[in-house]
């Protein structure tokens, strides 16, 4: 058996993961979102760790995750992490988060995916993403290949101090830039926005209009996933940016991988 923990906000890495675990064979998927909290005691021949790069560095989420994992000692343990840009220290950070809790992280990889944060850029659409996706697909050929013959591959150092500082204020930041978010007239209450939100940072107040309560991850999945594109970030770029999500992860599947957290 293999081991995969995955936190995906709009189905990049959760892609990734599901072509892992379909050349692995005998893998299990586990949404981090579900495990959030919790005392985890991973187990298995492999056992991966998947995220996107928030802040040149790890979201929230998987911070409070690591933070309560444990790994058999037998497993080989590895790293994949996806981003518009260069990773930076984003690897070497989650390697010092692991060793500290007495976990060897056997080997690293990162793919280059479009990009999804809109605040800083436009998603990519058209010729543009289709690259983008076709020369990240032909990268993860190689790390499958990698990660089934369990080659070791330990991430450069190099720039760990550079995440390090501006992960964890970015993060904190994050929680408070809800307040920005409102929705416009074509919101229908459907509850998606709801739904997708990892952290629960998202009611819907008896009218039906989402309401934020100041425990943003900075995913922006509510933006995203919004059938409607009725959930805004702020008033001025906001309005003109494209919505994404990974085209093999459609809105049915992603909320499929939401529904143990929201069983909770």
């Amino acid at each position: 058996m293999n081991s995969l923990y995955v936190y995906s906000g709009t189905g990049n890495t959760l892609h990734i993961a599901d072509r892992i675990s379909q050349s692995l064979g005998d893998c299990r998927v586990i949404n981090m979102a579900s495990v959030m909290g919790k005392k985890i005691k991973a187990e298995g021949e492999r056992v991966g760790i998947l995220y996107p790069v928030h802040a040149i560095g790890a979201p929230g989420v998987v911070h409070r995750f690591l933070s309560n994992l444990t790994v058999e000692r037998s497993s080989w343990v590895f790293l994949v992490v996806d981003s518009a840009g260069m990773p930076l220290g984003a690897e070497a950070q989650c390697q010092r988060i692991l060793a500290q809790k007495g976990i060897e992280l056997r080997a690293s990889f990162s793919v280059k995916m479009p990009g999804n944060y809109p605040p800083l850029r436009n998603p990519p659409s058209g010729k543009a993403l289709e690259r983008i996706l076709s020369r990240g697909d032909r990268k993860l050929d190689g790390i499958i290949d990698r990660i089934k013959g369990k080659r070791e591959s330990k991430p450069s150092t190099l720039f760990r101090w550079a995440s390090e500082k501006i992960n964890v204020g970015a993060i904190a930041a994050a929680c408070k830039e809800d307040r920005k978010f409102f929705q416009t007239d074509s919101c229908n209450s459907c509850g998606i926005c709801q739904s997708v939100c990892p952290v629960g940072n998202i009611s819907l107040d008896k009218a039906g209009n989402p309401r934020w309560l100041g425990r943003c991850t900075g995913c922006l999945a509510c933006f995203h996933w919004c059938p409607t594109q009725a959930i805004q970030y702020n008033k001025t770029t906001s309005f003109e940016r494209n919505r994404y999500h990974h085209p093999d992860v459609s809105l049915e599947r992603y909320l499929k991988w939401c529904k143990p957290k929201m069983e909770e």
